[in-house]
């Protein structure tokens, strides 16, 4: 398709129901193991084995009596754990474990037994008095290690025979390694994977998403403070808010490397609620939207009495939909004055790009009496073709705000005093951009962050996702990090903007708003998805993408490498066919006549340990 006239612009979008999502990788159990079978054997057989890293110690507490709300530690369970280590295909690791309170037969027949011929050189057992907590046990297991890097296991952990060779590798250049996971259904199969994105500091406030398993060198941990209790929370989360607060060197291997057994342990905020002391960063911590997580509803930094925001809403003959958005303006930043809060200073610039209609002139009119008795209304008269990058960079320069919210017309809603969120994280210095979670007038998800490279150039991950579902790991509730957000409701520092020169008026129509992000990405500032802020979208009935291959091929001459490369916020194992989340037919598809006897044959008992076929 070539470039598109002016006049044709505003009609070659017209809003469609989004497409059915197919099963994640999460719930598509049978594709998942047929997936992670040949997954697995391509990389224990086929790929290179990883460099050679620092020793690991493998930290292991057993406490026989302690329930835990999970059951009782089952010596099946810590002989599984212990096998797995000692098969390891690297010798760089050492094994400690510690058995809380008073030696038990039965527990010592199964650590006995799983060791086997395992070099006791490289094996030391401990013990603690009864009634030892958790962390204090990993502590002092730690403390004694001679091994720069430790990973903690806790029985019904079984480890990748690679796991170590691998994290072990992913520390040669990183304070900390963590790989994807997945849970040991009761029918002992594989399911549930957890196939993480790369180190994102948002989500790790969100959720302990590090999981299991997670490697790190001792000297950060212990310049961090080393492993403490948390009461009221958990300690391994803890820890590790505290290490990557010292280094950033967080390395993510794309690999299931860990099958566990037991869910996450429960626990309070205390971990979170520490780390947001610490930075000095005003939140609250309420229980986040899947299990074990927690939403972080930030507030602008103390001392800032009032924040000047300038929210650009460009328009064109859209009377109702400009309405009900310039309402939800008004609404959101003055939704905190009944609680004290002074609220936002917003300013609220309607850029009109060629109304005709009599009607907008009246509702125009209207808006600027009613609103103005709140809020500073300025209304900009720009007839120019629809050039949405052109439209915005024009109207800054005499807006007045700190914070810059681009606003498309046709979104509207929020509950009161949402604009505050946008704000408070867009001014934190190290964040160049932030976006919110849109949803379609139906309650399906429209924008939960854009992800490169996701069915085609860019994509809206899980868009079409049914109203009250998380989405794949929570990513359309959780606020985290992404690679971009879309302009429809996008919050900037005027400081990022001009420093970037704004958006790129070559990109008018398409992409405008991943390339601003991607800039601000390569300045080292972060773009956040704050989903606790969810507006409705109507998807620009009354203004349309391009879809011209000019406007493609100049984000492509730019970004292409970058969309090759992949996400880093979304793993790289998941299919970029579309927008599900889901897993691909295996990767690679292997066909047994293309393989020696042996390959097939190891292939083959793979699968079926790992299906149960």
């Amino acid at each position: 398709m070539g470039a598109v006239p002016p006049d044709q612009a505003r009609v070659l979008f017209f809003p469609q129901a989004p497409r059915p999502l197919r099963p994640d990788a999460a719930s598509d159990v049978a594709r998942y193991r047929r997936w992670a079978a040949t997954r697995d054997f391509w990389r224990l057989t086929v790929e290179p084995p990883p460099k050679a890293g620092p020793e690991v110690a493998l930290l292991v507490v057993v406490d026989p009596r302690r329930p835990d709300g999970r059951g009782w530690v089952d010596p099946d369970e810590v002989r599984r754990t212990l096998g797995s280590v000692v098969a390891q295909t690297v010798e760089s690791w050492s094994l400690s474990i510690t058995i809380v309170g008073a030696s038990d037969s039965t527990m010592d027949s199964a650590v006995t037994e799983a060791l086997g011929a395992a070099p006791t050189r490289r094996v030391r057992i401990h013990t603690q008095p009864e009634g030892t907590g958790l962390a204090a046990a990993y502590t002092a297991a730690m403390e004694e290690s001679a091994s720069p890097a430790v990973a903690f296991l806790e029985p019904g952990d079984e480890l990748a025979p690679d796991a170590v060779a691998q994290l072990s590798a992913a520390l040669v250049d990183a304070d900390v390694a963590y790989a994807d996971e997945d849970r040991i259904a009761p029918d002992g199969l594989m399911s549930a994977p957890i196939l993480k994105p790369d180190w994102s500091p948002e989500l790790l406030l969100s959720w302990y998403y590090l999981g299991r398993p997670v490697a790190l060198r001792v000297a950060p941990a212990i310049a961090a403070g080393g492993i403490r209790s948390v009461p009221h929370g958990d300690w391994e989360h803890d820890l590790l808010l505290r290490v990557t607060e010292r280094t950033s060197r967080v390395a993510h291997v794309p690999d299931v490397l860990c099958h566990r057994r037991r869910a996450a342990r429960p626990a309070g905020p205390a971990a979170v609620t520490d780390a947001l002391s610490r930075r000095g960063e005003r939140a609250s911590v309420e229980p986040g939207p899947i299990p074990a997580s927690w939403s972080v509803r930030r507030t602008r930094p103390s001392g800032r009495e009032r924040t000047t925001v300038s929210a650009i809403v460009p328009f064109v003959d859209s009377t109702t939909l400009l309405r009900a958005c310039a309402e939800s303006l008004h609404a959101g930043a003055t939704g905190n004055e009944s609680r004290g809060d002074p609220g936002i200073d917003l300013e609220l610039v309607l850029v009109d790009n060629g109304s005709t209609e009599p009607e907008t002139a009246t509702v125009v009119e209207m808006l600027v009496a009613r609103l103005s008795q709140d809020i500073r209304v300025v209304v900009r008269r720009d007839d120019r073709p629809f050039n949405w990058a052109a439209l915005n960079n024009a109207a800054v320069p005499g807006a007045r705000g700190e914070i810059l919210l681009f606003v498309n017309d046709d979104v509207q809603g929020g509950t009161p005093g949402w604009i505050e969120l946008l704000v408070a994280q867009a001014l934190r210095p190290e964040v160049g951009a932030v976006g919110a979670r849109l949803v379609y007038p139906n309650g399906q998800l429209q924008h939960a962050g854009i992800v490169l490279g996701l069915a085609g150039a860019t994509g809206h991950v899980l868009a079409g996702l049914d109203p009250g579902r998380p989405g794949y790991l929570g990513m359309a509730v959780l606020t985290r990090d992404v690679s971009a957000v879309t302009g429809a409701c996008m919050a900037t520092r005027r400081d990022v903007f001009e420093q970037l020169g704004g958006f790129d008026e070559g990109l008018g129509l398409d992409f405008n708003d991943v390339d601003y992000c991607l800039r601000a990405r390569r300045r080292g500032l972060r773009v956040v998805f704050e989903a606790g802020v969810e507006l409705v979208h109507h998807e620009s009935p009354t203004r349309g993408t391009s879809g011209s291959e000019e406007t493609a091929a100049a984000f492509a001459a730019r970004w292409g490498a970058a969309v090759e490369e992949g996400d880093p916020f979304y793993n790289r194992r998941l299919s970029r066919l579309d927008f599900a989340a889901a897993l691909d037919e295996p990767w690679p598809v292997l066909a047994v006549d293309e393989l020696e006897a042996s390959d097939a044959a190891a292939l083959t008992a793979v699968t079926t340990r790992s299906t149960g076929r």
